[in-house]
C-alpha cells in the first residue's frame, strides 16, 4: 500500500497537466507569432529592396539621358532645327525650339535629343538622326507608368505597370516628375514654356514609387510601402548649344 502511494506521488494530477498544455500552447503560439513577424517583415524588406532597386536603376538611366540633351560636339548651328524626326510622335509635333536639343518639357514629360555621332568610323558626324539613341522620350501616364520611347520605337514602359514590383504614384503624391530651373537656380513654371526652354539649366527628377505588395508590418489597413526617390541633373550642353 505504502509502495502504491509512492507511485501516485510522482505522477502528475489532471490540473498539473492543463496548466502544462496551456503554458506550452501559449509559447508554441509566441513562437510562431514571432517566426509570422519575421517572416513578413523579411517578405517586406525583399519588395522595399527591389523596388528601390527598380527605381534607382530607372532614376539612374534617365539621370544620364537627359544629362546629355543638346549634345552638339561639332557645334553644327542647324542641328535641332528640323522637327522631322519627330514627326511619329504626335504629342511632340509643336514647333521646335531652335537650336536646342530638349524638344519639349512638361510637368511630366521631356523630350531630348543629342548628337552622339556615328559617322565613319564611329567619329562623330554633327547630323542628327546618324544614330541610335538620340531622340529619346520619358513621360508619366498620370496612373502608375513611366515609359521610354527612343527614336520613335514605341513607348516601352521602364517602371510600374508591367515592370516588376514597383508603381509610380507621383500623380497620387502630387509630385511632378521632372521640374526646371535656370542658371539662377529659380524654377521655371511649366505654365511658361515652351518658351522657356532655352533658359534651363537643371532638371529635377522626382520619382514616388509603392511597392507592388501590401507592407503588412504596418498598422491599420495593409498598404504598398511608399518610396520617394529624387537626383538633380545639370544639362550643360544645352546652355553652350546653338
Amino acid at each position: 500500500m505504502d509502495n502504491f502511494c509512492k507511485i501516485r506521488r510522482k505522477g502528475f494530477t489532471l490540473v498539473e497537466l492543463l496548466i502544462a498544455m496551456a503554458v506550452g500552447i501559449v509559447i508554441i503560439a509566441a513562437v510562431y507569432s514571432a517566426m509570422n513577424l519575421a517572416l513578413r517583415f523579411s517578405a517586406n524588406t525583399d519588395r522595399k529592396v527591389i523596388t528601390q532597386q527598380d527605381t534607382r536603376a530607372v532614376l539612374d538611366l534617365m539621370a544620364m539621358e537627359i544629362r546629355m540633351a543638346s549634345y552638339n560636339p561639332l557645334v553644327t548651328t542647324n542641328t535641332w532645327s528640323s522637327a522631322s524626326p519627330l514627326a511619329c510622335m504626335p504629342s511632340l509635333a509643336v514647333a521646335p525650339i531652335i537650336y536646342k536639343g530638349i524638344k519639349s518639357a512638361t510637368a511630366n514629360s521631356i523630350a531630348v535629343a543629342m548628337d552622339i555621332g556615328g559617322g565613319p568610323g564611329g567619329s562623330p558626324s554633327g547630323i542628327i538622326g546618324d544614330a541610335n539613341n538620340e531622340y529619346i522620350v520619358y513621360s508619366y501616364d498620370g496612373a502608375n507608368t513611366i515609359t521610354r520611347n527612343v527614336n520613335c520605337g514605341g513607348n516601352q514602359a521602364i517602371l510600374g505597370g508591367t515592370a516588376p514590383d514597383s508603381n509610380v504614384r507621383n500623380a497620387i503624391a502630387g509630385i511632378a516628375l521632372f521640374r526646371y530651373y535656370d542658371r539662377l537656380n529659380q524654377e521655371i513654371l511649366v505654365t511658361s514654356l515652351p518658351a522657356r526652354i532655352p533658359d534651363i539649366r537643371s532638371i529635377q527628377i522626382t520619382i514616388v514609387t509603392d511597392t507592388l505588395a501590401n507592407d503588412t508590418t504596418q498598422t491599420g489597413t495593409p498598404r504598398p510601402r511608399r518610396m520617394i526617390y529624387s537626383t538633380s541633373v545639370i544639362v550643360r550642353n544645352h546652355a553652350i548649344s546653338p
